[in-house]
C-alpha cells in the first residue's frame, strides 16, 4: 500500500510521495510509480540535493505530511 509521507514541491506542484532509502540517499516515489511498479524517477542525495533520473535539478523540496494525533478521551469522574 502506498503511504506517503512528504509531499514534493515545486512552484505550480504538490505531490503526495514515499521516501525509500537506499545506499546512496532516498529514492523519492509518487503514487503512479508505485502503481505502476516503476523505479522512482527523482533521488535525494546528501549534500547534493536532488536528482531526475541522474540529472540534477533544482527548485524541488520536500515537506513533511502532518499526521493528525490521536486527541485524548474524556474520561467521566
Amino acid at each position: 500500500m502506498f503511504q506517503p509521507t512528504h509531499l514534493l514541491i515545486t512552484r505550480s506542484r504538490q505531490t503526495p510521495v514515499q521516501l525509500i532509502p537506499t545506499a546512496t540517499g532516498m529514492q523519492v516515489l509518487t503514487e503512479v510509480e508505485w502503481q505502476q511498479g516503476r523505479s522512482a524517477a527523482f533521488e535525494l542525495r546528501p549534500r547534493q540535493g536532488f536528482f531526475c533520473r541522474g540529472v540534477p535539478v533544482v527548485g524541488y523540496r520536500l515537506q513533511p505530511i502532518a499526521v493528525p494525533t490521536p486527541t485524548p478521551l474524556a474520561v467521566a469522574g
